[in-house]
């Protein structure tokens, strides 16, 4: 062998070597893409259509329940730190403030039969509301389930995005099993306590000035509050409420590291006991159990540290994000629905005939934040189709009033009206998502639950979506909201299949 011909044959095994590992390592990706993507939940795609025709022509006593089950991490085992949902990664949950719940409400017309559980979460995705439905006891004749979460920010990850460090997931298993079971348990618990009952529809006017602010421009609120009341036929007392609103549950911010069901726990803690200061009795409660379902959120609604919210009890201003700031907004709530409650002569009925609409969407992925961090071992959900993933959304009529189930977080102009084309936006075309869905929605008051069934991050109006500069309305950097989106076309998708479903049948 030629001196020459040594270094060849060196350079041929690096070669080889070299291109063995890099095939290995692309096999070794593609094999972890295909497990991650795969489809979580095959043969689950539905179209339901449950109409009203039966109980409208035959009649029958409306009948609710409601029940809780309290969803409380195990913060005892150091080695096994509880990581908060929302803001940063790396924030550990160091002690139990108030306790988080999950709250269930049953209601029958004697023809159909739905469940609503509304977790004080950060979100649960659909493969989850699907196993929780799974879990139902057929003699329960839950015909349909709403799953929905209240996204509050002081609660364990359930989602993956939050864990120790950007590399590890926030959710712990167990953790997450145990809020299933508990979901299940509440709704049986529901249908156990069911009871004859009459309820009203409330819309009460809510001014979002002291309360929330939208931190994006067009400035458009869910601000007003929905609320059903369930009252005994009998005595009048109060069942239970189901309350609508949109708003972040992140009134103590980022550096909270104390669990807390935030403004949500404290509004219900309120309908149900009242107001007790110094060991005072300051205003009385409604009895009853209280289930709050958020709003449309997108936006970004919060009530930021830069508002100011009065204690309407205390006399007090709080800005800094506190507990005490929590309770404050809490307790404004909890005065208008008080109030609009017992003195609104809404009108209150033993008939309320439930129709029910809800089908299988497929939204289009395109953000890859979203796309690494199931490589990345984040989230654990799959693609029902190539870069597609599954999702639902439902429209459910319950006497003069509809509910309108978006699986996210929806801008509240696709809701009430407002899209602009916006100046600076990735697309310049006319508003898609129009006309605004409460203006076709059929009913007299017009709930919009948001995070039900799914959480897919932010529904933004597609002539406002922007990614690349220029931004929007001359800013000087990003706004957000595309970070957390699953895409540019999602929100037009959901609004379609609204507006369908909304058509006279």
């Amino acid at each position: 062998m030629t001196a020459t011909a040594r270094p060849r044959s060196w350079l041929r095994r690096a070669l080889r070597i070299v291109l063995w590992t890099a095939l290995s390592l692309l096999v070794l990706i593609v094999a972890r893409c295909l497990y991650v993507f795969r489809d979580r939940a095959p043969d689950t795609d539905f179209v339901l259509n449950l109409d009203d025709q039966d109980a409208r022509s035959r009649p029958r006593p409306l009948r609710v329940g409601f029940a809780r089950v309290k969803i409380n991490p195990d913060l005892s085992d150091p080695s096994r730190p509880v990581w908060l949902a929302g803001f940063d990664q790396h924030r550990a949950a160091t002690k139990i403030h108030d306790d988080l719940w999950a709250v269930a409400c049953v209601l029958d017309d004697g023809t159909r039969r739905l469940g609503i559980v509304a977790l004080d979460a950060i979100g649960l995705f659909h493969e989850d509301v699907l196993r929780i439905r799974r879990r139902l006891a057929p003699e329960w004749r839950v015909q349909y389930a709403i799953v929905c979460t209240t996204h509050n920010h002081s609660t364990p990850d359930l989602m993956g995005l939050w864990g120790p460090d950007l590399l590890h997931t926030g959710v712990d298993p167990r953790y997450q099993e145990q809020v299933i079971a508990a979901s299940v348990k509440a709704l049986g618990d529901a249908v156990a306590a069911s009871q004859p009952a009459r309820v009203a529809f409330h819309e009460i006017p809510t001014p979002p000035d002291g309360l929330v602010t939208d931190t994006r421009k067009p400035a458009v609120f869910d601000s007003d509050l929905r609320v059903m009341h369930f009252t005994n036929p009998t005595n009048g007392a109060t069942i239970g409420t189901v309350i609508n609103w949109g708003n972040h549950p992140e009134t103590v911010w980022g550096r909270n590291t104390e669990i807390t069901a935030d403004y949500c726990g404290y509004l219900r803690d309120a309908l149900e006991h009242g107001v007790v200061q110094d060991g005072q009795v300051r205003e009385t409660g409604l009895g009853g159990v209280h289930l709050f379902v958020n709003g449309a959120v997108g936006g970004l609604m919060t009530t930021s540290p830069n508002i100011t919210v009065r204690d309407p009890y205390l006399g007090q201003d709080f800005k800094e994000p506190t507990h005490d700031k929590g309770r404050a907004l809490g307790r404004q709530l909890f005065k208008r629905i008080r109030a609009s409650l017992l003195n609104t002569n809404a009108p209150a009925t033993d008939h309320a005939p439930i129709s029910i609409q809800a089908r299988t969407v497929m939204l289009r992925l395109d953000n890859l934040g979203f796309l690494l961090a199931p490589v990345l071992g984040l989230m654990d959900r799959g693609h029902a189709q190539w870069m597609r993933l599954r999702s639902e959304v439902a429209l459910v009529t319950f006497g003069d009033a509809a509910i309108a189930c978006v699986p996210g977080e929806i801008y509240p102009e696709i809701v009430n009206g407002g899209i602009e084309r916006a100046p600076g936006g990735d697309f310049d075309i006319d508003p898609v998502e129009v006309p605004p869905i409460r203006e076709f929605m059929p009913g007299k008051v017009k709930f919009l639950l948001g995070l039900a069934n799914d959480e897919v991050g932010y529904l933004i109006p597609k002539s406002e979506w922007d990614r690349k500069p220029p931004y929007l309305y001359g800013s000087k950097r990003r706004v957000y909201g595309e970070i957390n989106s699953v895409g540019p076309d999602a929100a037009g998708v959901i609004h379609a299949a609204l507006r369908d479903m909304s058509k006279p049948r």
